[in-house]
């Protein structure tokens, strides 16, 4: 039924509405709106906040159906409102904190973003420089942050900084602590990063310079951020490679029909198995994607074994898998693989970013081999 009501919304916008959105680079604001208007953005949230009070892999199957009707671009939304705020404050907000916010989110009126990624730290988020130090009861918060999406359309931003200099607790995760922040408070500024490649949201250079925070917009506990982040970090592993699925799916989907369609020498180009066989296992390799996307959702869900591996090894996997379908698609469609007509080269770009972030390959395998197989650790901080 979810599926249904999801895919009588995407069935209203064809391939030429799509194409509009990748040449003018533009949100597609539309069926924001209906997918808003429906609640459909408060899927995992409580009810209690004007949510649907449904689990992450009722969420996961919600962003199935946007990809199979080829609204694949409208997933990052998910990771950064219903997750990146939503997520995060029902597992660490205080109670005049959720009541505030996650209606906004659940109701698809607030979007969020995330400001963690500094261009110094990268994926070493241990060593963010950002600092916010206290002054009263308000937080002066001076640094930089990199690659940050959706700036310029963000109502709120979780910023993560640090309220104790690198070194000063017993780990080195101690002393990073979240702030709910306006995007458009005096202290911050940003500029649009360049990209040569298409990007389903636009992202951002951020500085920040005498930044004041009130303290009552701390999310979870002072020093404690890291550790509470971990939970949400978990979810976005799964819907950000969701969204990656989707590029694939879609892809893989007008591959095949491409394949059936064109004619040359006289029959299909599908029935050659230096086409067809490529297209064959990047299915069976997405489907399989899919399945583990929806194993890692209902383990976060019910708590049971390891989240953590659980979510890497299904971003791995449906990052992998679509990038490879994504080749498949392009080696299928030729020269047409560049046409703004067909959207391969818009999903082949986005494939291979999410390859990259939120979290790289290397990161996970290194994740995979230190914590899962009990090897020896393979970098240094």
């Amino acid at each position: 039924m979810m599926k249904s009501a999801v895919r009588d919304i995407t069935s209203d916008y064809d391939n030429d509405y799509w194409q509009d959105v990748h040449e003018k680079r533009r949100p597609p604001e539309e069926i924001f709106d209906d997918l808003a208007e429906g609640g459909w953005f408060g899927a995992p949230l409580p009810e209690e906040y004007g949510g649907q009070g449904l689990d992450l892999l009722d969420t996961v199957v919600i962003m199935e159906a946007l990809c199979e009707g080829h609204a694949w671009e409208t997933t990052f939304r998910f990771t950064m409102s219903t997750v990146f705020g939503g997520i995060s404050l029902v597992e660490n907000g205080t109670e005049e904190q959720k009541e505030e916010y996650i209606p906004g989110i659940a109701h698809g009126e607030d979007v969020w973003a995330l400001g963690m990624t500094e261009p110094d730290a990268g994926l070493n988020s241990s060593r963010m420089t950002t600092m916010a130090e206290k002054d009263g009861d308000e937080y002066v918060i001076d640094g930089r942050k990199q690659w940050i999406s959706g700036m310029d359309f963000a109502d709120h931003l979780l910023l993560i900084a640090r309220t104790k200099p690198f070194g000063e607790g017993d780990s080195k995760f101690d002393g990073i602590t979240m702030f709910i922040v306006d995007p458009e408070a005096d202290g911050i500024e940003y500029s649009e990063i360049p990209l040569d490649i298409y990007y389903t949201e636009p992202t951002y250079d951020l500085f920040i310079e005498d930044l004041r925070v009130h303290e009552d917009q701390v999310l979870g506990e002072v020093g404690k951020g890291m550790y509470q982040m971990f939970g949400m970090l978990n979810v976005e592993r799964i819907t950000a490679a969701l969204s990656a699925w989707g590029a694939g799916k879609e892809a893989l989907d007008k591959a095949v029909q491409y394949a059936k369609d064109r004619e040359v020498w006289s029959e299909p180009i599908g029935a050659h198995q230096a086409i067809q066989h490529p297209l064959a296992e990047s299915h069976a390799k997405m489907e399989s994607a899919r399945t583990e996307l929806r194993k890692a959702a209902w383990q976060y869900d019910n708590q049971v074994g390891d989240v953590g591996e659980a979510s890497n090894i299904a971003n791995y996997l449906a990052c992998k898998a679509a990038w490879e379908a994504c080749e498949a698609s392009m080696t299928t469609h030729g020269g047409m693989s560049a046409s703004s007509e067909m959207g391969i080269s818009a999903a082949w770009g986005v494939a291979r970013h999410q390859r990259t972030g939120p979290v790289s390959e290397e990161m996970i395998l290194n994740h995979i081999g230190q914590h899962s197989l009990g090897l020896p650790r393979s970098y240094n901080d």
